[in-house]
């Protein structure tokens, strides 16, 4: 018999809810199959089986919010259970069903002593135990499953294992980040992280970023603001929609987007991340691709769709793809692949009138641009007043990584891209 757990579909996730069971008691799964939909702290994603067998019992009902790793239903062979699942809300829908599944799978008689077991870790009845994702991930990775040792139910090997495996000998710097529970695997497979090349931190980046994490522990936050003309830009907005020549209309955040990614290229550092060693020294990882992360505001809080390679794409296909990921965010249709792999973000608070803000730069990045509103204003040009049409921006800096310096180039680069558009169309 097998346990159903609640898995762990994101880094920030804790805790999810049963969305909806796709399977009811009694119906025969096959590894592979979709049993379920869980709700999670930023989607809605498919829960696969790993195991065939019969569905034997839910142990937790749909709307109920568990911890990662709580059992929620039982496959295997046997009687299926009449007794229908307790309602959502009620404390014994956790308790009880937590318990009746340790007891199911628990020893009539306890060893008299301690036994090696039977077969190598990770296997049962010779036959390697591991997650399709867990599996996918070793291939490509060009990694023997043998070689890795398993921490998921029943000595499962999960994806986390073989992120976590290092050859005998290996020394890459890894991204820093918390050990992950071991629990099952999300059917939909993660977005591997962009590919990215380690460079080693000189003595002095290693001695601000120390001293910079002294003062303000964990991700040090440097600002730099800006102001940029737009009336280029908005001149090259209304040109390319009222002539239709996009699928859609571009947006002021379309133009950003594209600028920030293209004045990327000449900035890799701020397309960074910052990563440790195994020899516990700092190292920076450069990613290759350049994928924005886009904030979308819900009513619930806030979610991040990831429009890759946006250096890469022209001005419509970024505004149509980052149209289609608002939609998708909006009907709470996101998927985990639409939310991972960013190495940059960019933030718009214009809509609302917003002049200017800072915003936090989510782990692992480097850097996050804060957009405000484009207002018009006084401004003097050849010596003449007039108005212009001025948009407020501020870049946030992983201070570990880059200085001011770098913050304000890149500023600089961003602010002739905007002021002198046609070069997004190139």
């Amino acid at each position: 018999m097998a346990e159903v757990t609640m898995p762990r579909l994101s880094d920030t996730m804790s805790e999810g809810a049963i969305s909806k069971w796709l399977k009811e008691p009694g119906d025969q799964v096959e590894a592979g199959d979709i049993i379920a939909e869980i709700e999670t702290d930023k989607a809605v994603m498919e829960l696969e089986a790993f195991d065939s067998g019969t569905l034997l019992k839910i142990l937790v009902p749909e709307g109920q919010v568990v911890p990662i790793g709580t059992p929620i239903a039982l496959i295997g062979e046997g009687e299926v259970e009449a007794e229908p699942p307790p309602e959502a809300g009620s404390a014994e829908a956790i308790v009880r069903s937590t318990e009746e599944s340790h007891a199911e799978s628990r020893p009539s008689e306890a060893p008299t002593s301690p036994q090696l077991p039977a077969q190598p870790v990770g296997e049962d009845d010779g036959r390697l135990k591991a997650s399709p994702v867990a599996h996918r991930m070793a291939k490509e990775r060009g990694i023997d499953l043998h070689l890795v040792r398993g921490t998921g139910p029943g000595g499962r090997i999960i994806k986390e294992n073989v992120e976590d495996f290092q050859p005998e000998g290996a020394g890459a710097p890894q991204p820093t980040s918390q050990p992950a529970p071991a629990v099952q695997t999300p059917v939909t497979p993660s977005v591997p992280a962009p590919p990215a090349e380690a460079v080693p931190m000189s003595r002095m980046r290693r001695a601000i970023a120390r001293v910079m994490t002294e003062a303000q522990p964990g991700t040090p936050h440097i600002y730099v603001s800006i102001e940029i003309d737009m009336a280029e830009a908005m001149k090259l907005r209304q040109q390319i929609n009222d002539s239709g020549a996009a699928d859609v209309r571009i947006s002021v955040n379309d133009m950003v987007v594209k600028a920030a990614a293209k004045t990327l290229r000449k900035f890799p550092v701020l397309n960074s991340s910052y990563a440790t060693g195994s020899d516990d020294q700092p190292a920076i990882l450069q990613h290759r691709q350049i994928n924005v992360s886009i904030a979308v505001a819900l009513e619930d809080g806030l979610v991040a769709p990831v429009v890759r390679d946006a250096d890469k794409k022209a001005l419509g296909a970024v505004a149509a793809e980052i149209k289609a990921l608002a939609g998708h965010a909006y009907e709470g249709k996101l998927t985990q692949q639409a939310l991972e792999g960013a190495t940059f973000q960019v933030s718009n608070l214009g809509m609302f009138q917003v002049v200017a803000f800072t915003s936090i730069i989510p782990a692992p990045l480097a850097a996050s641009l804060s957009v405000g509103a484009v207002r018009q204003t006084p401004v003097a040009r050849e010596g003449q007043l007039t108005i212009g049409e001025i948009m407020g921006v501020t870049l946030s800096v992983d201070h570990r990584i880059a200085d001011g310096a770098i913050a304000a180039q890149y500023l600089q680069e961003l602010r002739q891209l905007l002021e002198t558009p046609m070069s997004l169309l190139i």
